[in-house]
C-alpha cells in the first residue's frame, strides 16, 4: 500500500471519528474542532465572494430592471436602456435576504428551511426564529455550539460565526427573510438591532451556547 493511500485512509478514519463523536453528543479535540469549523467557514466565505460579484446568480433582476425602464420609456419618462438613470428598482428586503440565505445558509439549513436531521436544525415553522432579534443577531454574529432543542428534536452541532463576513444590514436582511418564510410570521429585523448586538458583544471571541443566550431568550 502506497504512502498516499495510507495517509488518505488515516484522514478518513479521523473524519469518521469526529462525526461519530458529534452523534454521541461529544466534542472532538480542539485541533480537530478547528479543522471541522474551517470546513464550514471556508465554503461560506467562498459563497459570499461569489454571491457578491455574480449579481446573486439571479439574471431575473436585470430583466426586471429593463422591463421597468421600458415601461417608463413608453410613457415618455426616460431611456429604455436599463441604466440607473432610466428607472428606480424597488428594494425588497425579503428578496435580498433570500439571496444571502441561498449563498451562505442553504448548505446547512437547506432550500426549504428543513435543515439536516441530526446535524442542523430546521428554520421552517421554528419558534426559535421568532425569538428576540437581539438573540438571533448574536447567534449569527458569533456562532452557536452545543445541545439545542428545535421542534422537539435534539441537535448538537456547530453554527459558524458570520459576523466577520456579513454586515449588520446583511444579517438583518437574512434574518428578516427567515422570519417571514416557510410558515414563519415574525417582524422584520432592523440593521440597528444587529449593530447594537454587535457593539454589546464586541469583545466576545467564543461561540455562544444556549445557556449563555438565556438573557435574550424571549419571544
Amino acid at each position: 500500500m502506497s504512502d498516499d493511500i495510507r495517509n488518505r485512509a488515516r484522514k478518513d478514519l479521523i473524519t469518521d471519528a469526529d462525526l461519530a463523536s458529534f452523534s454521541r453528543g461529544k466534542s472532538p479535540s480542539p485541533a480537530r474542532f478547528t479543522v471541522y469549523l474551517a470546513m464550514i467557514i471556508i465554503p461560506i466565505i467562498s459563497g459570499l465572494y461569489l454571491g457578491r460579484y455574480s449579481g446573486g446568480f439571479d439574471s431575473q433582476q436585470y430583466w426586471e430592471k429593463n422591463e421597468i425602464a421600458e415601461q417608463i420609456a413608453a410613457l415618455g419618462g426616460g431611456l429604455a436602456d436599463g441604466s440607473e438613470e432610466s428607472a428606480e428598482v424597488l428594494f425588497d428586503p425579503v428578496k435580498e435576504g433570500m439571496k444571502i440565505y441561498q449563498t451562505i445558509c442553504m448548505a446547512c439549513h437547506q432550500v426549504n428551511g428543513q435543515g439536516l436531521p441530526g446535524a442542523f436544525p430546521p428554520l421552517a415553522q421554528s419558534s426559535w426564529v421568532e425569538k428576540n432579534p437581539a438573540m438571533l443577531a448574536r447567534i449569527v454574529l458569533h456562532g452557536l455550539y452545543g445541545p439545542i432543542t428545535v421542534n422537539d428534536s435534539e441537535y448538537n452541532s456547530v453554527m459558524a460565526p458570520l459576523g466577520a463576513v456579513l454586515s449588520d444590514e446583511q444579517i438583518a436582511l437574512v434574518l428578516t427573510y427567515v422570519r417571514q418564510e416557510w410558515g414563519n410570521a415574525a417582524a422584520a429585523v432592523e440593521a440597528d438591532e444587529v449593530a447594537q448586538a454587535r457593539s454589546e458583544s464586541s469583545g466576545r471571541a467564543a461561540m455562544w451556547t444556549v445557556e449563555e443566550l438565556a438573557p435574550w431568550d424571549t419571544d
